[in-house]
């Protein structure tokens, strides 16, 4: 009987071993990652509900990788920033970053993904719905992204987070309650009757992974500002951004007439 009990309890276990190995696989392929130790990927997806004091097997929770994984995503995030917007000022990357680096933002992406199908957890948790809770999910993201960079350093964690993160930044903004500086621009160009902004491409550098715009927007003829960005939306949007610091109805207005005129005394 106890032989039997034995046996069966090893058969579970290489059977568990098998289906986590399986999930894991899935989940790299998934992420674009191959992990060279999966252990660590394996703590990063245990959730404290499944380890307890009497836990034999050894397993660990991921609050520890979360704790890595956080302070390694403020870095790459505030780095990428300050790269992507050279023209803003300290409180302006830090309200962006705040919003980037936000629970729901990580979680929403981390259900994208489906992170919580992959996710260990105690039965309370399986039965409250934990692996679709963004704050469950949010912290999972950060705890892969810890994993990444303890299994190979910096470079992939920026890949990873290029990959599922940056690339959606300029999405993420404009779906918050900030401001749409082109639409504003327009608004204030439409109401003093100096017809639509217009922006042209001054420039286009750096290599096709990490391409830099630069914009410049005009005004009835008068140049307003220039905004530079990693694609054409966020550097018109910088612009545009420039053009309402600087916007001076009189100011354009008294140019277009002095163009106007110049042209009548040329004829």
């Amino acid at each position: 009987m106890i032989l039997h009990k034995l046996l069966g309890f090893f058969g579970a276990s290489r059977h568990l071993r098998k289906s986590c190995n399986e999930s894991l696989d899935e989940l790299q392929l998934s992420i674009h990652y191959s992990f060279r130790d999966k252990g660590l990927l394996q703590k990063s997806l245990t959730h404290k509900s499944c380890v307890s004091p009497d836990d034999k097997i050894g397993l660990m929770s991921n609050e520890r990788m979360e704790f890595l994984g956080d302070a390694v995503l403020n870095c790459l995030v505030t780095e990428h920033l300050y790269k992507i917007y050279p023209d803003r000022s300290e409180g302006q990357l830090s309200k962006i970053k705040s919003l980037i680096v936000s629970r729901k933002i990580l979680g929403e992406i981390a259900l994208s993904i489906q992170l919580g199908k992959y996710l260990l957890f105690g039965i309370s948790e399986i039965k409250s719905g934990g692996e679709q809770r963004l704050s469950i999910l949010s912290n999972a993201f950060e705890a892969v992204l810890g994993a990444i960079y303890l299994d190979n350093g910096l470079e992939p964690s920026r890949d990873f987070l290029k990959r599922f993160l940056f690339c959606k930044i300029d999405t993420f903004l404009e779906d918050s309650d900030n401001i749409n500086y082109k639409s504003k621009i327009l608004e204030l160009s439409q109401r003093d009757g100096l017809g639509f902004p217009s922006y042209s491409i001054i420039s286009v550098s750096g290599p096709d992974h990490a391409r830099e715009f630069k914009i410049r927007i005009q005004v009835a003829g008068m140049p307003l500002g220039e905004g530079i960005g990693p694609n054409k939306k966020i550097a018109q949007q910088n612009a545009a951004r420039k053009a309402i610091e600087t916007y001076n109805k009189e100011l354009i207005l008294s140019n277009n007439k002095g163009e106007k005129d110049n042209e009548l005394v040329s004829h």
